[in-house]
C-alpha cells in the first residue's frame, strides 16, 4: 500500500455545588432505561419563582426543558398547558395541587425558586412525583451569574440520576475538530454549544483529539511541523506537550488512565502501539505488527483492547487479551469495519461498518456477537464514542457535503443534532 493511501486509511479510522436537602442516592429508580423498551415520563417545568420578575427565570426553566428533552427519557409538557392556577402555585409541597397536575397527564413536576444577589445565582430546586406528592429531589445550587447555564445542566443531570439511577450528559463538554479542508482546529464547548473555546490555534491541520478521563489533557495530531506529529494540550497549565515528532503517522486513540495515552505509530511497513505517560515521559511498546494497526481502545479494567488491522486485507476489528496476548477477530461482515470504542460499562463496543456503500454506526457485544446497526442515513457516519455513563453515543455524520455532530441513545433511539460552529464539525469526544 502506498504511503499516501496508508495515511488516508489511518485518518479515516479515527460552580459550586449547594447544600443537599434530600438524599438522591436513596431515591428509587423510576425508569429502567436498560430494558428492551421504556415508556417516556411526562415532566412539567413551570417558570422558576423569584422575588422579582426577571428574564433569567424563563431562560433557566426553558434550558431545563431542553436538557430533559435531549435526554430522550422525558416528554416535556408545553408551557401552553399551564393555566393561571398552575402558574400561581408555590414550590413547596403543601402549596402544590398534585391532582390538577395529574389531570393534565404530568407525572413528574420540577419546581424552582431563584435568588439573585451580589452577582451570584442561587436555585432551590425540587422534583415531585405527582402520583403521591412525594419529594424525589430537593437541592440548592449556587453559581456566578454568568455560569447559570451550567447550574441548570447540573440540575438536569441530578434529575436523570434520580429517575434512572445514573447522571445524564448535560454537564458534559464536547471536544471536536472544526474547519475546512486545509485548516482544522480542535475545539471544546459545553454540550449546548455555549462556552466555545479553541484548544489548538496552529493555523494548520489538527485532528483526532482524545481526552483524558479527568479532562485535563487533550491529545491530537497536528501538521504544524510539516508532518503528522503527536501533541498533548495540558488544559490546566495551558501548555502544549510534544509527544512524538518522529517519522510516520502518529494518532492517539484513547487514554489508559488520567496521565497515560495510547497511540498508534505507522512508519514503513510496520505499525506499533505505544503507551506514553505525559507526566513521567515513560514510553512503552505494547504491540507491533506488519501492516496497519490503529484505533486502539482498552476495556474499562484494562484486561482487553480492541483495534483495527488490515492483516486479512481489509480493515477489520480485533480484540486482544492484555495478559495472554491472544488475538481474536470480531468483525466478518463486509469489507470495512473500523473505529471501535469500548463502553465505560465494558459490555459493548461501538464501531463503524460499511453497509451497502454507506458508513453506519453499529454496536456489538465484546465477543463480537449480537452486532446491530444503529444508523440508517445512507451517509458517512464516523467516530462513535460512548458517554461516560454508557447510555449515549456521540458521532459525526457527513450529509450534503457537511460534517455535523449528533447524539443518540445506545440503542439508536433519540438521535439529535448538536451545533457549535458554522463549519464542518467532526471527530467528537466527550469531556468532563
Amino acid at each position: 500500500m502506498k504511503k499516501g493511501k496508508w495515511i488516508i486509511f489511518i485518518l479515516c479510522a479515527f460552580f459550586t455545588a449547594g447544600m443537599l436537602m434530600a438524599d438522591i442516592a436513596g431515591a428509587r429508580v423510576y425508569l429502567d432505561i436498560y430494558g428492551k423498551s421504556f415508556k417516556k415520563i411526562t415532566v412539567a417545568v413551570p417558570n422558576f419563582k423569584s422575588e422579582k420578575a426577571d428574564r433569567l427565570q424563563t431562560d433557566m426553566s426553558d434550558l431545563l426543558n431542553k436538557d430533559l428533552d435531549l435526554s430522550g427519557f422525558f416528554i416535556v409538557a408545553p408551557q401552553s398547558l399551564f393555566d393561571k392556577e398552575f402558574l400561581n402555585e408555590g414550590v413547596e409541597k403543601q402549596e402544590i395541587n398534585f391532582g390538577s397536575w395529574r389531570s393534565v397527564g404530568v407525572e413528574l413536576l420540577c419546581k424552582g425558586r431563584l435568588l439573585l444577589k451580589d452577582g451570584e445565582v442561587t436555585l432551590e430546586a425540587f422534583l415531585y412525583d405527582t402520583l403521591d406528592g412525594s419529594m424525589m429531589l430537593a437541592k440548592r445550587y449556587r453559581s456566578r451569574g454568568e455560569d447559570w447555564r451550567r447550574l441548570v445542566h447540573r440540575f438536569a443531570d441530578d434529575i436523570l440520576l434520580t429517575v434512572t439511577g445514573e447522571k445524564g450528559i448535560m454537564s458534559s463538554r464536547i471536544v471536536f475538530v472544526s474547519g475546512r479542508r486545509n485548516l482544522k482546529e480542535v475545539y471544546i464547548a459545553d454540550i449546548d454549544g455555549f462556552n466555545l473555546k479553541k484548544v489548538t490555534n496552529h493555523n494548520n491541520i489538527s485532528v483526532a483529539p482524545a481526552v483524558s478521563p479527568t479532562g485535563r489533557y487533550i491529545a491530537y495530531t497536528s501538521y504544524k511541523g510539516g508532518g503528522p506529529n503527536l501533541y498533548v494540550k495540558d488544559m490546566d497549565a495551558n501548555r502544549e506537550i510534544t509527544v512524538d515528532i518522529s517519522e510516520g503517522m502518529k494518532i492517539c486513540s484513547s487514554w489508559l488512565n488520567n496521565a497515560t495515552l495510547v497511540y498508534s505509530h505507522t512508519v514503513g511497513r510496520y505499525s506499533t502501539i505505544y503507551t506514553y505517560n505525559v507526566e513521567t515521559k515513560e514510553k512503552r511498546s505494547i504491540m507491533q505488527r506488519e501492516g496497519i494497526i490503529t484505533s486502539v481502545s482498552f476495556s474499562p479494567n484494562g484486561s482487553k483492547l480492541v483495534f483495527v488491522s488490515d492483516m486479512y486485507g481489509s480493515p477489520q476489528i480485533f480484540i486482544r487479551d492484555s495478559a495472554s496476548g491472544e488475538i481474536k477477530r470480531l468483525t466478518y461482515y463486509g469489507n470495512y469495519n473500523s473505529a471501535p470504542s469500548f463502553s465505560p460499562k465494558g459490555d459493548l463496543i461501538t464501531f463503524v461498518s460499511k453497509i451497502e456503500g454507506a458508513f453506519e454506526i453499529s454496536v456489538m457485544d465484546v465477543n463480537g456477537g449480537n452486532q446491530r446497526v444503529l444508523t440508517n442515513g445512507g451517509a458517512l457516519n464516523d467516530s462513535p464514542q460512548f458517554s461516560p455513563c454508557g447510555r449515549y453515543l456521540l458521532f459525526s455524520s457527513l450529509v450534503g457535503g457537511r460534517y455535523s455532530l449528533h447524539t443518540m441513545l445506545f440503542n439508536g433511539e433519540n438521535k439529535r443534532l448538536l451545533k457549535f460552529t458554522d463549519n464542518n464539525e467532526e471527530q467528537p469526544k466527550f469531556a468532563p
